[in-house]
């Protein structure tokens, strides 16, 4: 068995393709195929469910294409902790992170960067879900997300921040000129929100349930806070985002940010990442730079200064 074929298996798992999985590892069709049949010889199990184009993997084949993520993984955390060990750490960084948290990755980023500037930074935005999946995959180092849900409980967690959330309306509106809003009165207004699939949505839903209310948004802005935030400068509608996006630097132009209260929703936001021992080398890291921009005040500063 050879760490090629198993570096092939991954590809065809992620691209669930023969062509695609081969360009990835840049051989040909008939060169990722043969060294897939070697690996079945090897470990005298079939994998790969045969027809005239993928059709998927044997039930053995789903434990040895866990078996062969888990392995690649190890081996990528093997080279990266010897690099460490050169002081020249070297590598690539997977995060996967939720949209709401968009404005405080430049700080990690920059962290990242100014202490370890060979190591390049891979961000996907992703649901609570589809960062627990890709932890447990091994498609993921670490993960920025909400850290009291159950779904991820399972997962190690450092809680970086608490995300509160605020409604935004147009400058000029009539809106503008209060300093806070119940949710029972921002029910009534023209809301456009993100879609009801969106785990941010659900929160949203969530509080409004809390005081019997169901509003109906005049837009509803699939994935995208920022699209809701376009609707918000341009479109004469309000959104409920989470506080921190009014602390983009230069603010959002022609908008106001007002406190929602009755009842004020907070959620706690964290890094997220695979329980493994010992830690892998990318996640320890991780943590070492969200543990010195929360105690080194950076954090709090983001989220305490004055609009």
């Amino acid at each position: 068995m050879l760490f090629r074929q198993l570096q092939y298996l991954a590809a065809l798992s992620q691209e669930r393709h023969f062509g695609r999985a081969a360009d990835r590892c840049n051989v040909s069709q008939p060169s990722l195929s043969s060294g897939i049949k070697q690996l079945e010889f090897s470990l005298q199990v079939p994998i790969v469910l045969r027809g005239r184009r993928f059709m998927g993997f044997t039930p053995e084949g789903e434990r040895v294409v866990e078996w062969a993520k888990r392995v690649i993984s190890q081996r990528d955390a093997m080279i990266t902790e010897l690099s460490q060990m050169r002081e020249n750490l070297e590598g690539r960084i997977r995060i996967g992170a939720m949209p709401n948290s968009s404005p405080v990755l430049p700080m990690f980023s920059r962290k990242m960067h100014d202490r370890h500037p060979n190591v390049d930074i891979e961000i996907h935005f992703l649901g609570v879900e589809q960062t627990r999946q890709g932890l447990n995959s091994f498609a993921l180092d670490v993960g920025i997300t909400y850290v009291n849900e159950e779904s991820i409980s399972d997962l190690s967690s450092l809680p970086i921040y608490t995300e509160k959330l605020s409604l935004l309306v147009p400058e000029g509106s009539r809106w503008a000129e209060m300093e806070q809003i119940s949710w029972h009165e921002a029910a009534d207004l023209p809301l456009c929100l993100l879609d009801p699939s969106m785990h941010e949505r659900r929160i949203i839903d969530e509080a409004f349930a809390q005081i019997d209310r169901s509003p109906a948004p005049v837009v509803v802005a699939s994935d995208s806070i920022l699209n809701l935030i376009f609707h918000v400068m341009f479109a004469d509608l309000v959104t409920i985002v989470p506080s921190h996006f009014a602390r983009l630097p230069g603010g959002l132009r022609g908008t106001k940010e007002i406190k929602l209260v009755d009842p004020e929703i907070s959620r706690e936001v964290g890094l997220v990442w695979s329980p493994t021992e010992p830690i892998m080398p990318m996640a320890k890291i991780a943590t070492s730079i969200c543990n010195e921009l929360c105690s080194s005040g950076e954090m709090e500063q983001w989220f305490s200064e004055p609009l």
